[in-house]
């Protein structure tokens, strides 16, 4: 895959259709950001959008911009521009208290977005998880395979461990108002309150998710989607339960 070229003459980026798509997964990935799209014309939208060149936010100690508010709050953490860094602490405690954080160029930043989904090959068998953390802007922050390394696991405690472990990447990127999409109808129901939980192997990973959306978050919503929706998770999770992950873990690691 190749970036994309600017045009200076006129501005617009142009990308080479073939080389952005993905035969997998039979969509269209942006070189930058590696988001999926179901068309062409929809991932040239998404590149000559300014997704990824727009500057919102810029140190007022050292004039430094940067293209999000999580950026922005780690140069401030790891410099002594003081003045910023009080800046964005106020930001932050706005957004804390708003589901939306409209800045002074017209950007409206809104709830960031999480998919999971987990795999078991057989069920039970090998485990994997895996998950897709986006920002308000739909720029991904994070994406993420584990292979959960117990063994005998099922298909429903490997979605919860994704759900568990997704949701604590969103907590390390300081995110207050959270979107969950899943396509297990089961965990959506039972977060959502819809469906009771009887099974002991997902009990205490339920209450991990529970503790997690309380004591963490000012807002979680969860939304059951369908699988092709969910492309990106399912492909991390089967790489998860395939062995061929970006970490190792025990499910231990996602109970309460």
């Amino acid at each position: 895959m190749t970036t994309g070229n600017r045009a200076e003459d006129v501005g617009q980026i142009y990308l080479d259709e073939d080389a952005c798509y993905d035969y997998d997964s039979q969509t269209w990935d942006c070189p930058q950001c590696y988001r999926e799209f179901n068309s062409f014309r929809a991932l040239e939208q998404h590149v000559n959008s300014g997704a990824h060149s727009a500057k919102s936010y810029r140190c007022d100690d050292c004039n430094k911009e940067f293209s999000s508010l999580t950026a922005l709050m780690g140069h401030c953490e790891s410099t002594r521009c003081v003045y910023a860094n009080n800046i964005v602490h106020t930001l932050a405690n706005d957004y804390e208290r708003g589901p939306q954080l409209m800045l002074t160029n017209g950007s409206t930043y809104t709830e960031a977005t999480l998919e999971f989904d987990g795999s078991a090959k057989p069920n039970p068998g090998n485990g994997g998880a895996g998950y897709v953390l986006y920002d308000g802007s739909g720029s991904v922050l994070e994406s993420t395979s584990v292979e959960i390394i117990d063994g005998y696991i099922t298909s429903n405690q490997a979605e919860y461990a994704a759900l568990v472990w997704g949701m604590e990447c969103a907590v390390r990127y300081n995110i207050k108002s959270l979107l969950v999409k899943g396509d297990s109808e089961l965990v959506i129901g039972q977060m959502n309150g819809d469906k009771n939980v009887n099974s002991e192997r997902i009990k205490p990973m339920y209450k991990q998710a529970n503790y997690l959306e309380e004591s963490s978050f000012r807002r979680v919503r969860y939304e059951h989607i369908y699988r092709g929706e969910n492309s990106a998770a399912d492909q991390l999770a089967n790489e998860g339960s395939n062995c061929y992950a970006d970490e190792q873990k025990h499910l231990s690691e996602a109970k309460y």
